[in-house]
């Protein structure tokens, strides 16, 4: 992770702003259309494409959910989304402000609990336990055939029907 942040040129403190402003400026300075083309020109262009592209992929997330004082001392699950995919986090019973806790089966996913001052409501009102809804939810997000799934039916359907 280091060396893809050191070929964009900044270091992995500064965050994944900064490699994208880093990797958006040489771009434009690579670019074909801009710098002719040369076998220099072209693997550093590469180079830095692979660099953005390795950070993309194994930079860790971190997601943030602000709940009630009164869900914390009890505790509760949630879901939230991280683009399209429903990423699923348990809220232990007793957590605290500030508490990092992993999502679910997704490792690279950590979920930062903001817990909201007792006179102050969150940002999203939500039911407490079970979360039946959003439970449901992403079961169904995850149990719904693919599109690959649904074509093959489509087929041995049409075919059957023949």
């Amino acid at each position: 992770m280091d060396a893809a942040f050191a070929v964009l040129g900044v270091a992995p403190a500064d965050g994944m702003d900064a490699a994208r402003a880093s990797f958006r400026a040489r771009v434009k300075t690579l670019h074909p259309d801009v710098t002719p083309p040369t076998q220099a020109t072209l693997s550093e262009l590469a180079r830095i494409v692979a660099a953005m592209e390795f950070i993309r992929t194994q930079a860790p997330v971190c997601l943030e959910v602000e709940i009630t004082a009164e869900q914390a001392v009890r505790g509760l699950t949630r879901t939230l989304r991280h683009g399209d995919t429903p990423v699923l986090v348990r809220i232990p019973a007793g957590t605290r402000d500030g508490t990092d806790l992993p999502a679910v089966g997704e490792e690279r996913v950590r979920i930062l609990i903001r817990v909201a001052a007792a006179g102050e409501a969150p940002v999203e009102q939500r039911p407490d336990f079970p979360d039946a809804a959003d439970l449901d939810a992403f079961m169904h997000e995850f149990s719904r055939p693919s599109v690959n799934a649904r074509l093959a039916r489509w087929i041995r359907k049409a075919q059957s029907a023949a």
